[in-house]
């Protein structure tokens, strides 16, 4: 009999991990506290989908790059169509001494560990403005495979034929029927008894869809550069994005499109002008203390899934595939070390 696995909260962490464990057998149910998944229409929705970079093979590598080849597996299986794929890559400025001699040193370690040269590389400038279609004057690692696409959209393929309780509100996920249920909620993780000593917390940031201009349509590629701007779809392109943990909403604020537009013209100044702005977005990031995800059992019945931080596409998917194979079919499919980095325990108990 296939394993009821329920899963709180409709977000990518939620969605990744109903399709996984459909796939290994299970049976997932999620339980979303709005009276629908989405409080946006997906018009002008975009996000980057890269690893997070570390100097070495460590557990960060290993976790990320486990979301960021599993991204592109699905984006394939799903036949890019109908959530914005642009597989253009991004470009990562390397802008100071100190970000080129730790993005060398990625390069070279993830380049003995599986990631081809086609995969992750070293760039010098003129290569990188050949690439972007803009001048860039720094050296910069390159990601050929990397680019954007829209999470709304892969959230509703990955949900396809599951099953969604929408206005659930749950208070106690032990009470759930079934064999296993997942905390997948964000910072909200932090509401239920068994999470409540976890020091995981929110961070606002608002990203910025700008109206393309002559010169900004010649971008060709994801650049990050503390920032980041995408490549033109329809016309539109986004830049962002805010840092303001201190902030608790998800209003949208004038002041931080004209930031997000400061900034981008002050790294480029090629770029500078007068932008149009078609839309802001603002949203919560859920992050733990020491920045890593937090993933794994909290009681007999209760997992979670939480602190996915700014690269939330990717560890939501790596996520998903650790949880769904433990709770389905008791298996692990990381090395011990992500394990122990990645689980609630290294926090202790309430």
């Amino acid at each position: 009999m296939a394993k009821r696995v329920n899963i709180i909260g409709g977000g990518i962490a939620g969605c990744a991990l109903a399709y996984m464990i459909k796939r290994e057998g299970g049976e997932p149910v999620i339980y979303e506290a709005a009276p629908r998944m989405y409080e946006d229409e997906p018009e002008h929705d975009c996000s980057t989908y890269n690893p997070r970079y570390s100097a070495q093979w460590d557990e960060n590598a290993k976790y990320f790059s486990m979301g960021y080849f599993e991204a592109l597996r699905l984006f394939e299986e799903f036949g890019g169509k109908g959530f914005n794929w642009d597989q253009c890559g991004t470009l990562q400025l390397m802008a100071n001494e100190k970000k080129a001699r730790r993005y060398s040193k990625t390069v070279a370690s993830w380049n003995e560990n599986g990631w081809s040269e086609e995969d992750i590389c070293l760039v010098s400038a003129k290569e990188a403005s050949d690439i972007a279609g803009l001048e860039v004057e720094k050296e910069c690692m390159f990601l050929k495979r990397s680019g954007v696409v829209s999470p709304l959209r892969i959230c509703s393929k990955l949900i396809k034929s599951v099953e969604v309780k929408l206005n659930q509100k749950v208070e106690d996920a032990a009470a759930l029927e079934g064999d296993a249920t997942v905390l997948a909620c964000g910072a909200k993780v932090t509401l239920f008894e068994e999470a409540a000593h976890l020091p995981i917390s929110s961070v606002r940031g608002q990203v910025t869809f700008i109206r393309e201009t002559e010169v900004s349509s010649k971008v060709r590629t994801t650049i990050n550069y503390g920032g980041h701007i995408s490549p033109s779809l329809n016309g539109v392109q986004y830049i962002g994005a805010t840092f303001q943990p201190w902030l608790k909403h998800t209003k949208v604020l004038p002041e931080d499109d004209d930031q997000n537009i400061h900034n981008l013209c002050e790294r480029f100044p090629a770029l500078a002008g007068e932008y149009d702005v078609v839309a802001g977005k603002a949203g919560m990031r859920s992050a733990a203390r020491d920045h890593f995800p937090v993933i794994g059992r909290l009681s007999d019945k209760v997992y979670i899934s939480a602190a996915h931080g700014s690269f939330g596409f990717t560890s939501s998917l790596a996520s998903a595939i650790i949880l769904a194979k433990k709770i389905v079919k008791n298996e692990d499919v990381i090395s011990e070390d992500v394990i122990k980095k990645m689980s609630p325990g290294r926090f202790g108990k309430a």
